[in-house]
């Protein structure tokens, strides 16, 4: 066996080994199962919780748990799949660097992962980044890196040139953290997509992203369990003028 060999089996052992112990801590806490979900001809097997509208009402019902914790980031919207699907689409740019925000199980980035983008997947719930490590372990990516990122920190270690996220705009008290953060996160030049189900009227947080941001929508539907479902679907980019937009101008005049 040659040494490049032995190194790749050592490597498959590892990720096996990883995998293995990730999903004995999941099953620890959570009575979960492997789906497939089939996006635009590509199929992710993505681990979800069994009968997760039954675990949630039962958590409700035994009252022990506050509603803001309830692990609704396990569930895979509507919107994550319109958001994937479009994210596919999307030419590869090499060096372009992706950051999915509250990803939840990661289906939306592992997916434009598959479809060869350089993506990096964070939210802030520690069980919802062992949900995502496993899916990407799982579907054979495991160069995805997996980030705990919280929207409060004051530091922003690295800047994205396009930063995504489906249905991350429930929680109105977070409005100003998810823009200030969006503001420090996106490279200049950058570009933002955002997904939500249209049911979900946020004008507050459009407000506070306006502040700052400009924005276009486009409104999709999807069929779903025999249910059509609108989606709203957001390209959002600093406004014009923008200092970090100024930064960008003056950096690429120095580099001239």
């Amino acid at each position: 066996m040659t040494v490049v060999r032995k190194k790749d089996c050592q490597e498959k052992v590892r990720l096996v080994l990883e995998l293995d112990d990730i999903l004995e801590r999941i099953n620890q806490k959570y009575a979960v199962e492997a789906v497939p979900l089939k996006i635009a001809g590509k199929t992710l097997n993505v681990l979800q919780i069994k009968d997760f509208e039954e675990y949630i009402k039962k958590l409700v019902d035994e009252g022990n748990v506050d509603f803001k914790c309830l692990p609704f980031w396990a569930k895979v919207w509507d919107a994550s799949f319109l958001l994937a699907y479009f994210l596919g689409k999307q030419p590869v740019v090499d060096g372009r660097r992706m950051l999915e925000i509250g990803a939840g199980t990661g289906v939306v980035g592992l997916y434009a992962a598959l479809c060869g983008h350089n993506v990096t997947i964070s939210d802030v719930d520690e069980d919802a980044l062992l949900f995502a490590r496993a899916n990407a372990l799982m579907n054979g990516l495991a160069g995805v890196k997996i980030l705990r990122l919280d929207w409060n920190e004051p530091d922003v270690q690295q800047r994205y040139d396009v930063i995504f996220g489906s249905e991350v705009v429930y929680d109105r008290e977070s409005y100003p953290q998810l823009v200030g953060f969006l503001q420090k996160a996106l490279a200049p030049g950058g570009i933002i997509f955002l997904a939500k189900n249209a049911g979900l009227h946020t004008p507050k947080f459009f407000a506070e992203l306006t502040k700052s941001f400009e924005l276009k929508e486009s409104v999709q539907e999807i069929r779903t369990d025999d249910e059509c479902q609108r989606i709203c679907l957001y390209a959002v980019r600093r406004k014009q003028g923008n200092p970090m937009d100024s930064d960008r101008r003056n950096h690429s005049a120095r580099q001239g």
